[in-house]
């Protein structure tokens, strides 16, 4: 999948802040409240004591909350004015009775960074370091100039001093809490370093691993929600993939949880175990496929309302579709919301 294609033109408007625990619940909690609240300043300044943030942090919360899918914009019935309302994404996990409303599992963790980087992704940066960026080791001025190097395609390409800042927030959302030097705050404040995606180099200071192959907390089923989430969003229609492109194309799971092909392979065979699951692996003249024998969008529904099902105990069924195009957009607001 090529760059421009995946990725909307969106450099720093994270205003410097890796997403924090609760933000998620915030950003739901912030947009359903009003769909207009996130959209003017003062609806910024209104949300403060609200979110109980100061005024950068709500905007950051509001990109947050846009770039993982938990809410959207659209228009006004009737009207050409547009707001922020939930998505399915968003409602299904984020609402007060919802699967995982403060975000306290890694399963959720995994989709949201899923969800960051599927088409069409609003975090470029982030996009391009984990699909494009072809070293394992690197330092926050080599992975800059390579992002400035791919943003060239965009007129005008950001600014120098953007992509430093999102450079900047990447390794703070994924590597802050790993070092020994790490305080508390970082400790406390970024769940995503819980993933293990990447890491300072020991006796290194200042260069960064990304860690390629199996993952602890990453479940089977989120993986082959993921797959299915990709084959929904690429290739339409489509009954089988080739496992070599769900692991191995810019834009796929593969490159995304920084998967071997073989990891891939592993969790995906798990998962199509499931007698439930309705798609299977298969090898024709040596190439192995995944095969589907529904609609992939429904199909990944299914295996991830199945899914926390079973961890959660019992949840409520999702309030739409969650893979595809489909899962990413709100339901139109009427003049009286």
């Amino acid at each position: 999948m090529r760059f421009d294609v995946a990725c909307q033109k969106s450099f720093g408007r994270h205003v410097s802040f890796a997403p924090r625990y609760l933000w998620t619940k915030k950003a739901y909690d912030g947009c359903s409240e009003s769909p207009e609240l996130f959209k003017t300043a003062d609806g910024v300044e209104e949300l403060i004591p609200k979110l109980a943030v100061g005024k950068s942090m709500v905007e950051s919360i509001r990109y947050w909350g846009h770039a993982f899918r938990i809410f959207t914009e659209t228009k006004r019935k009737g009207s050409s004015k547009k707001v922020f309302c939930p998505t399915a994404i968003g409602e299904t996990f984020f609402a007060d009775e919802g699967w995982d409303p403060y975000c306290e599992r890694p399963d959720t963790l995994w989709l949201l960074h899923w969800w960051l980087l599927a088409p069409s992704s609003f975090a470029p940066s982030w996009w391009l370091a984990f699909n494009e960026y072809t070293g394992i080791n690197f330092t926050a001025d080599e992975l800059e100039q390579f992002i400035r190097d791919r943003t060239t395609v965009f007129q005008p390409a950001p600014a120098e001093s953007v992509v430093k800042r999102d450079v900047a927030c990447l390794i703070q959302m994924y590597a802050s809490g790993h070092s020994k030097r790490a305080t508390f705050d970082d400790r406390l404040n970024h769940p995503f370093r819980e993933l293990d995606l990447i890491r300072p180099v020991d006796r290194e200071p200042g260069r960064y691993r990304f860690l390629v192959g199996p993952k602890v907390t990453l479940a089977a089923e989120v993986v082959a929600f993921a797959c299915l989430d990709f084959v929904a969003r690429t290739e339409t229609p489509a009954k089988t993939v080739d496992i070599s492109v769900l692991a191995n194309e810019h834009g796929s799971p593969g490159k995304a949880f920084n998967l071997t092909e073989s990891a891939l392979t592993d969790l995906l065979e798990k998962a199509a175990s499931d007698p439930t699951s309705n798609f299977e692996l298969n090898t024709t003249a040596g190439v192995a496929r995944l095969a589907l024998n529904d609609e992939p969008a429904v199909l990944a529904t299914v295996l991830i309302y199945g899914y926390y099902e079973r961890i959660t105990g019992g949840c409520q069924a999702p309030t739409g579709v969650l893979a595809g195009p489909e899962a990413d957009r709100g339901q139109p607001v009427s003049d009286a919301a």
